[in-house]
């Protein structure tokens, strides 16, 4: 075991809440240290994007939140000042801000523990028509929604940057200031600043589907080439940006195979002039040095996984064209042949075109359960949902949901079925255990819902050998959920979460237990974090599907690991609970007012 990656298990047991100890935070609020939530970099060129209104917003009816799951079949954005403005305005800017007892406080699209915002979030770009007269690289303010100019570069540059990559590409990349999240959850602020990032991830691609776009993850990157794209190398101290990813963002239309940029673009960005000064957060900070090396401890280093699948494919693309010739040349006469050919060379030319896809690349559009409730979907404006979302604060325990919005909420979480999960670049590792309290014809208790079907002899084995196991009867049969326990349980689903009563009061509340001990094992310490990008990504997609029903959602970053994990009679390492996430139906906000996100 490498020393990376016995640190970050002993960062990852030492984070775990137990029901007799708390993992380590701050003894109190130090409310004059709390970091500035949003960073601005004095002295930089301020392009200010365009601001749509909540009127505005209302009438826009197209697209419908159905079709960000089939991007492929709406017509591409041209990039331009505009498409780059609602972009960043349906992903990471404010969207609501809200008042009580004369404090007031700003709501974004991207979700975030304790809303502390951890994120950062860069453009990397060619000439942006209306925008951007150079490539460039800048940081997304989204107090005033604009973008600051960090750097320029030169055509030659961005002509090696996006080589290789679809026409229409541009860059987006992520960071993470953990002092924000550790001032006030502690330690376990590195876990919940992962969860940000993979709801940051689906909140981009969310907004980029609706505008014709899809987004693909560059896991083949290494966190210091990011950080040299991105301008934050070499920072230190405890407001300093830690680099998470970088992702493509093109044309639905097109297909993106490469997992990096190449280390010749990334060389030439090392002698940038870098803009801007870096605003103060705090006045003062407490270290946590165990968040620091859990951090460094997953850097990763670059590879080559998907240039090494790219030749992979192209090798056995071409050993099934030269087999298929063969056989249709000994079965078939001179006119087939000449038929197959034809079919043949326009199938593989297309193949070609699209270039080899992965794992999480085989689904274009969303596959229709058995069981199919989407059909109301398709009047609902994505934009609405998308800027609409927000965290419940309290639920309704009286209220029911029906059974197929439970159905079509589980399958569009099969990864199989749905694009939004191409950004995840390794595949998935989650399944949902489910307490249900409150669905219409199915059983409170404890359920398992398999992402993936073919891990189903091996969670059996992994858990309790008296759990039931039994499919309930009115279940589409191509979902793999199952009854374990039969039992009124939401009381015991509110304790393992911290005891916070919204995951009883919800209808079903779902814990995210996560393959562990092989990942780590098969890809290093680096992988960790991915992990909870993976929970993220989920629960950004329950929080707008439940949004879309007229429920609403709520993130769980705090619960008791260890004991779920006993309750269930899991063992060791092989899977890990790694993020709650509720959805029920909301009670108002008393006494609190919402204002618009920015002044007209």
């Amino acid at each position: 075991m490498t020393a990376e990656l016995e640190a970050i298990l002993a960062y990852h047991q030492a984070s775990k809440h137990n029901f007799k100890a708390y993992a380590p935070g701050p003894y109190h609020l130090d409310l004059p240290l709390k970091p500035d939530p949003f960073l601005n970099y004095h002295g930089t060129q301020l392009f200010n994007l365009e601001i749509w209104s909540d009127e505005r917003i209302k009438t826009e009816t197209f697209p419908a939140y159905e079709q960000a799951f089939s991007p492929e079949k709406l017509k591409p954005y041209e990039l331009s000042e505009k498409s780059i403005s609602r972009l960043f305005f349906d992903s990471f800017a404010i969207s609501a801000w809200k008042r009580a007892e004369g404090t007031k406080w700003p709501l974004r699209v991207n979700p975030s523990s304790g809303n502390l915002h951890p994120t950062e979030v860069y453009l990397l770009s060619g000439p942006v028509k209306g925008l951007l007269k150079n490539p460039s690289v800048c940081h997304y303010a989204p107090l005033p929604h604009a973008l600051e100019l960090r750097a320029e570069f030169s055509p030659e540059t961005w002509e090696l940057l996006s080589s290789g990559f679809p026409e229409g590409t541009f860059f987006v990349g992520l960071s993470s200031i953990f002092w924000r999240v550790s001032w006030k959850y502690g330690l376990r602020a590195f876990r919940y600043a992962q969860h940000d990032i993979g709801h940051a991830i689906a909140a981009l691609t969310f907004a980029a589907a609706g505008l014709g776009w899809k987004t693909s993850l560059l896991a083949d990157m290494g966190s210091e080439e990011i950080a040299v794209l991105l301008g934050i190398s070499g920072e230190k101290g405890p407001e300093k940006q830690e680099p998470a990813c970088l992702l493509a963002v093109y044309p639905a239309g097109k297909t993106c195979t490469k997992g990096r940029i190449s280390s010749g673009a990334v060389s030439a960005f090392k002698n940038l002039s870098w803009e801007g000064v870096p605003n103060s957060l705090s006045p003062g900070h407490v270290e946590w040095v165990s968040i620091e090396k859990a951090a460094s401890s997953a850097q990763k280093k670059g590879t080559d996984y998907f240039e090494k699948k790219e030749e992979s494919n192209e090798e056995s693309n071409e050993e099934s064209n030269e087999e298929s010739n063969e056989e249709s040349n000994e079965e078939s006469n001179e006119e087939s042949n000449e038929e197959s050919n034809e079919e043949s060379n326009e199938e593989s030319n297309e193949e070609s075109n699209e270039g080899p896809k992965s794992y999480m690349q085989t689904a274009s559009s969303l596959q229709t359960s058995s069981f199919v409730n989407l059909s109301k979907l398709d009047k609902v404006p994505l934009r609405g949902v998308i800027r609409g979302r927000r965290s419940a604060i309290e639920m309704n325990n009286s209220a029911y949901l029906e059974k197929e919005t439970f159905y079509a909420m589980l399958q569009r979480t099969l990864p199989q079925n749905n694009p939004i999960f191409n950004s995840l670049a390794f595949g998935s590792f989650t399944h949902l255990l489910i307490f249900v309290n409150r669905v219409k014809d199915i059983l409170p208790g404890l359920y398992i819902f398999l992402r993936k079907p073919e891990e189903k002899e091996r969670f059996k084995a992994a858990i309790r050998s008296d759990f039931l196991w039994e499919k309930p009867k009115n279940c589409p049969s191509d979902l793999e959920f199952y009854l374990l326990m039969e039992e009124t349980l939401d009381y015991f689903a509110a304790q393992l979460s911290c005891t916070q009563r919204k995951a009883a009061d919800a209808c079903f509340t779902a814990c995210m237990l996560s393959e562990f001990e092989e990942p780590l094992n098969r890809f290093g310490a680096w992988i960790y974090p991915y992990l909870f990008w993976e929970c993220g990504v989920l629960g950004q997609l329950l929080y707008l599907e439940a949004e879309a029903y007229g429920l609403r959602g709520c993130g769980i970053g705090c619960f008791f690991d260890d004991p779920l994990h006993e309750a269930i009679g899991l063992k060791g390492l092989e899977f890990q609970d790694l993020y709650h996430f509720a959805v029920g139906y909301p009670l108002p906000e008393i006494g609190v007012i919402t204002l618009p996100a920015y002044e007209e």
